[in-house]
């Protein structure tokens, strides 16, 4: 058999005589020519059998694999005759948990199909089914947006977006008689909402602080105007007619901001009334406004100004100080500096210390 090569097929023919040999009985004819193999099994299976475990431990190491070896019983207090065992808890904490995981997978179902909604519904038109879910998304930015002047702009921002809505309804529906008239109808009454909120907010910020806003919101209704007049004449009818109410609502906003603009430099800007559309400017006459000057404080205390006064004689009067004579200084000659004027301060009377006496000591070479 030197030199012989096995192919896999002689080989998987081998171990398949050699697994009958092992499975025969003594004095089979398939057990020739594997003595030596057969011996070492026959060894093997009494190794297994004399330091292998027994049947029990067999039987009992099977039962707790397969799990029908039940868990040793749970000491329960005899105080408490209805305690539950172990048992009657565990279906419950089983159902809690699947409870559990159904709400989780339901919560992640509705986060799932409400964030593709707000998706889909970006290009969705007035009319259409996800529109309610579009402008829920607006008014939720609208919440996250921070200043009024910003929340003014953002309100003109969703009201232009109706009209680009219509503009895209017209385009979509040109052969087919103009579209839905309901959808028009919705954007219509959408646009004067945005469009009047916006124009309250932005009117009372330029009113009060800064008149860009004012010249911002009069040019943005001066390009809605043409817009939408452009825009109307291919509406239907009836949705014609009622962009008129949307144009004349442009055309106050327009009209006031351009009045508040003209009165932003007197004194009297609105007469503190708000309608529809803003802050409501005066109509008295532009006076501008005055500055009222820094009041002087009247509570401080007067200084008290003092005049010298000569010396004082024994009885008590006052005498007037020495006549100046020339070439003294305050007798109106140039040449001399003038006398500064007398300044009084508050004289704080001495301290009275204790007097110390010293003994005389007499000292070497002096006499007394």
């Amino acid at each position: 058999m030197v030199g012989r090569r096995i192919t896999p097929l002689g080989r998987r023919r081998q171990h398949e005589q050699f697994a009958r040999a092992v499975d025969a009985q003594p004095g089979d004819p398939a057990r020739t020519g594997f003595a030596d193999e057969l011996a070492v099994v026959a060894l093997l299976r009494k190794a297994a059998v004399t330091s292998g475990p027994d049947d029990a431990t067999k039987a009992r190491m099977r039962e707790r694999v397969l799990g029908a070896n039940p868990a040793p019983p749970t000491k329960l207090d005899p105080a408490k005759p209805d305690q539950p065992g172990p048992d009657r808890r565990r279906p419950r904490s089983g159902a809690r948990g699947r409870l559990v995981i159904a709400l989780a997978a339901a919560l992640c179902l509705v986060l799932s199909l409400a964030g593709m909604s707000l998706l889909l519904s970006r290009d969705a038109l007035p009319g259409d089914a996800l529109y309610g879910v579009k402008r829920t998304a607006e008014s939720a930015s609208l919440g996250l947006t921070f200043g009024e002047e910003s929340k003014g702009y953002k309100r003109l921002e969703f009201a232009a977006a109706r009209i680009s809505e219509m503009e895209t309804l017209v385009d979509r529906y040109r052969d087919a008689g103009g579209g839905p008239l309901g959808g028009y109808l919705t954007a219509l009454a959408d646009f004067d909402a945005d469009a009047a909120a916006g124009s309250r907010v932005l009117a009372a910020h330029g009113s009060n602080s800064d008149q860009r806003a004012l010249t911002g919101l009069r040019d943005w209704a001066v390009s809605q105007t043409t817009r939408l007049g452009d825009l109307r004449g291919r509406l239907p009818a009836e949705a014609a007619t009622r962009a008129g109410t949307s144009l004349e609502l442009l055309d106050r906003i327009a009209r006031r901001a351009g009045d508040l603009a003209a009165r932003t430099g007197c004194a009297t800007v609105t007469t503190g009334q708000v309608d529809d559309v803003g802050p409501v400017p005066a109509t008295g006459e532009c006076a501008p406004p005055t500055t009222e000057p820094n009041p002087v404080p009247t509570d401080q205390p007067s200084v008290p100004v003092s005049t010298p006064a000569g010396p004082t004689t024994a009885a008590g009067e006052s005498t007037a100080p020495p006549a100046a004579t020339p070439g003294t200084p305050g007798t109106g000659d140039p040449s001399l500096p003038l006398p500064l004027p007398p300044v009084t301060t508050a004289v704080t009377p001495p301290v009275q210390l204790p007097t110390l006496s010293l003994p005389q000591l007499p000292l070497p070479g002096l006499t007394g």
